[in-house]
Parts: C-alpha cells; sequence; structure tokens
C-alpha cells in the first residue's frame, strides 16, 4: 500500500483543532482510495515557544523535512520575539518560492478566476533576512526609521525560471510580472531584466510587464484575464491578499525549497476567540489540504474533500460540526 507521510504544524488559536480534524480526514480519505497516512503534529508558533521556549523546535525542523507535506492551518505571529516562526522555517529549510493559488469556486462571487501569484520569499523587504549580522530595519535617530530592500539577480532569476516551469506545468499562457520599477529603479529594474530573460526561453508563453498599483485596480475590475503574476516579496504578499479575497478566502499557499514543501491557508489567523467557541472557520485550511493531496498525485482524494467540505460549508457549519460533517461526506 502507498504511504504518504504529513506534518501538520499544532499551530495556535484553532491549529490543533484544525490538525486533529485533519488527521481524521486524511485517515477516511485513505481507507477510501487506499492509501496510508502517516501523521506527525508537530510543536509550532506561540504555543511551542510557551512550552519549549523557541517556536520552532529542532524536531519540527526534522519532521518537515522528512515528509512528503507540511501544514499549518492557524497561527499568531505578533509580538514574538525574534524572526517569525514562518520566517525562521522559511530561511532554515531553504524555501525559496511561495505560489498561491486564487481560482473561483463553484459557487464564486467572481467566475472565471484562476490565478496562481509566485512570490519570491528570501528577499525584498524582509526586516530579519536583509543583512549577515542584525537587522533590515534601524532607527538613526528617535524620530527616524529606515528599512533595507535586497533584491539580487540570482534570486530573481531562479523565481522567474520556477515562475514560467509552473506556467508551462499548470497550463497558464501568460506570465505578468509585477514590479515597481519607475520609482524602484534598481531593484525593479534587476528584478525585470531577469523575467526578460527567462521569458525570451518561453517564446510559447505570453509575458507582460504591470505597474503594481495598476494590476492592484485590474484584479479588481477584470481578475479573469490574468494567470501567473511573479513578483517580489511585499508586493506578493499583498497582491495575493487580494486575489485570495476575490475567492472567499479559498486560496492556500505552497511554500516551495528544493527538498520541502509547506502549504498553508493565505488567511491563517489564529482566532482564539472563534476557537473557543467552536466556530473557526475550516474552508481555508481544507483548500491548503487539498492542495497537499493534488500534488502528491491523489487528484481524486482532493476532489473528493473539497465536495465533501463545500456540502458542509452550504449547510453553514463551523469548527468541529464542519470536520465532522467533511469526514460523514467521504465516508459516504
Amino acid at each position: 500500500m502507498k504511504t504518504y507521510r504529513f506534518a501538520l504544524l499544532l499551530g495556535d488559536g484553532a491549529g490543533p483543532a484544525l490538525c486533529a480534524g485533519a488527521e481524521r480526514l486524511l485517515r477516511a480519505l485513505g481507507n477510501r482510495f487506499g492509501w496510508q497516512p502517516e501523521i506527525q503534529t508537530l510543536p509550532f508558533g506561540w504555543s511551542a515557544y510557551d512550552r519549549l521556549g523557541d517556536p520552532l523546535p529542532e524536531e519540527t525542523v526534522q519532521g518537515i523535512t522528512s515528509s512528503d507535506a507540511a501544514l499549518i492551518f492557524a497561527l499568531q505571529t505578533g509580538g514574538m520575539p525574534g524572526m517569525t516562526p514562518v520566517g525562521r522555517l522559511r530561511k532554515e529549510l531553504g524555501l525559496f518560492a511561495e505560489v498561491r493559488e486564487a481560482v473561483s469556486g463553484p459557487e464564486a462571487d467572481r467566475p472565471g478566476i484562476r490565478i496562481a501569484f509566485v512570490r519570491e520569499i528570501t528577499q525584498g523587504f524582509l526586516a530579519d533576512r536583509n543583512l549577515f549580522r542584525g537587522c533590515g530595519e534601524w532607527m538613526p535617530d528617535e524620530h527616524s526609521a529606515l528599512s533595507l530592500r535586497v533584491i539580487t539577480r540570482e534570486a530573481s532569476s531562479r523565481i522567474a525560471a520556477y515562475a514560467f516551469d509552473y506556467a508551462a506545468r499548470a497550463g497558464y499562457g501568460l506570465v505578468t510580472a509585477a514590479h515597481k520599477a519607475s520609482i524602484l529603479k534598481l531593484t525593479d529594474g534587476l528584478f525585470l531584466e531577469a523575467c526578460r530573460a527567462e521569458a525570451a526561453k518561453h517564446p510559447e508563453i505570453t509575458y507582460e510587464e504591470a505597474n503594481v498599483d495598476d494590476l492592484a485596480g485590474d484584479l479588481i475590475r477584470k481578475p479573469e484575464r490574468y494567470g501567473v503574476i511573479v513578483t517580489t516579496n511585499l508586493f506578493g504578499d499583498i497582491l495575493s491578499d487580494e486575489g485570495a479575497a476575490l475567492v472567499r478566502d479559498r486560496c492556500a499557499g505552497i511554500n516551495i525549497g528544493e527538498k520541502s514543501r509547506v502549504y498553508l491557508p493565505v488567511v491563517h489567523k489564529a482566532n482564539p476567540e472563534a476557537a473557543a467557541r467552536d466556530a473557526f472557520a475550516c474552508a481555508p485550511a481544507m483548500t491548503a489540504l487539498g492542495l497537499a493531496l493534488r500534488d502528491l498525485g491523489e487528484t481524486d482524494a482532493a476532489a473528493l474533500l473539497a465536495r465533501a467540505a463545500e456540502k458542509a460549508e452550504e449547510k453553514g457549519l463551523t469548527g468541529s460540526r464542519f470536520l465532522a460533517e467533511t469526514e460523514d461526506g467521504i465516508n459516504g
């Protein structure tokens, strides 16, 4: 029997309940489709920091690297000292790209949306990763604050190559590079040079460039015209959140490295109040779980999970009731 190794990162707020629900769903899907899930639940986030003094313990890093797919469902990030847990995870695992897919569901307010945001996640405006020692933000005096943006040709070429490869594999005919080169002439200029060089290698894919503020408005007016949008870290973070809102937050991200993949919903707030009332939203987590199954080649399992979760959502269920209804839908 085929076996898949899943690492479920507990996180905070609704995270542990979503992890427990995901474990039950994976076992139900495995029974239905003839494969075996091997599941580790691992400490991560504020809960790990409170209990172990480290939001990303070594056992979690090792568990992710030995898994076929790692998933984060809910996380509290504000106020934690040092680098954010997701930032540390990206750095320690060598994750360089995040792909966030925004796709219209059957009941979508805006049909026809199928956008993949490909975002570079090792540099840009990342204050915790831009200098060899120290922080990428600093204050020369008490009334002034500065932030450093780093863009390199190597990282830009790598993300551009990944974006075009992704477009070819996923059947997208258009790649749009989002930038602000009219103002950020050197950094975004370098990024665009890398994108143009990669585009020349893929004549079968249409390539265009769009000023990021024009693109932000165009995503509201006519999102269905876009395919793959490749950009730097901060622009990608903002634009993909906009894309997620267009599809009712049914949008998940894949953090990708040479050896590891970490999946999480774009909306992954801890929501401790909703967790305490057993009223937390589950649909974003189901999107991330379905994406992991799809990438493992279990497309039938991903489709069944999506149908079962959709029925639970149509009934207005949340929390444990949503998860139980989805499990019942899988079991038939």
